[in-house]
């Protein structure tokens, strides 16, 4: 009876802190977003879910090393609120670079600090990629203030990949979505210089169905956001996905050991490809 009765109890204090967790969470939320301006952002994109606002507040982590903070182990919350504690640091400077986007600027800074340091050497630079998130999170981002307190010379945008790595994706809404956010930095950074990036290609071989048929998709994506750019005429499009390839048109161990995100090596040819525009 006793054993039954601590396990009964261990559950409801469990239950007690996920619930804290939660409402700190959702207090987070609201805060940051009573201090953002408003935004004219679509609240129902036709149904298309690349084009909706959407936060990731409840993603959770088993690494305790990912983003640690006073939310645990939702690992997203950490990140969120860490860099609104860095953007108030920046609140009325210069911020030469912003990367906006997902893991693969996420840990660039996180997994790769040489190189990071390397390119962050001379320039004050604020990373706003977060693991995992598709264009739904970055809209959601750029609409509770990640673009806003501070003047960017230069927001450099890729997104999408995670988007794409599903198979019920339309790569048509895909780019529509970053056509959107590239909408949202001009409204929060009129005088940024917006650098796109097509999604960069993954994958060791068309035996990775995972990878391969993503970067179907994200080949598809890349076409119209080329496109899209050209149309612009504002933009500054940077397409070296060639280098991030081998004679085999896939990408190498040696660039991207897990198959989708860059090494050392990989990083250092990005931050080459930068370079003529920072």
């Amino acid at each position: 009876m006793l054993t039954k009765s601590r396990s009964i109890d261990g559950r409801g204090k469990r239950k007690d802190d996920d619930n804290k967790m939660k409402r700190l969470m959702i207090a987070l939320a609201v805060v940051v977003a009573g201090l953002c301006p408003a935004t004219n952002a679509e609240e129902k994109p036709d149904g298309r879910v690349e084009l909706s606002s959407v936060a990731r507040m409840e993603s959770r982590t088993k690494d305790p090393k990912r983003d640690p903070g006073i939310f645990g182990d939702y690992w997203w919350a950490n990140r969120f609120l860490s860099r609104h504690q860095e953007i108030e640091k920046l609140k009325g400077r210069t911020v030469d670079v912003v990367l906006l986007g997902d893991s693969i600027m996420h840990f660039w800074e996180w997994k790769h600090p040489q190189s990071w340091a390397k390119f962050t050497a001379n320039r004050v630079a604020l990373n706003l990629g977060y693991g995992g998130d598709r264009t739904q999170n970055v809209i959601w981002r750029v609409e509770h203030g990640e673009l806003d307190g501070y003047e960017a010379k230069c927001v450099v945008l890729m997104i999408g990949t995670n988007n794409n790595s599903s198979d019920s994706t339309d790569p048509a809404n895909v780019a529509a979505a970053i056509e959107k956010i590239v909408g949202m930095i001009r409204q929060h950074q009129p005088r940024a210089k917006i650098v796109l990036h097509p999604i960069f290609p993954r994958g060791v071989s068309a035996a990775s169905a995972k990878h391969a048929n993503a970067r179907a998709r994200n080949d598809k994506t890349n076409a119209l956001l080329k496109a899209f750019a050209e149309r612009d005429g504002k933009i500054v499009w940077i397409d070296f996905n060639s280098k991030l390839v081998d004679e085999t048109g896939w990408v190498p161990a040696s660039i991207m050991a897990d198959q989708i995100h860059p090494t050392d090596a990989g990083y250092d040819i990005w931050m080459e490809a930068l370079a003529p525009v920072l």
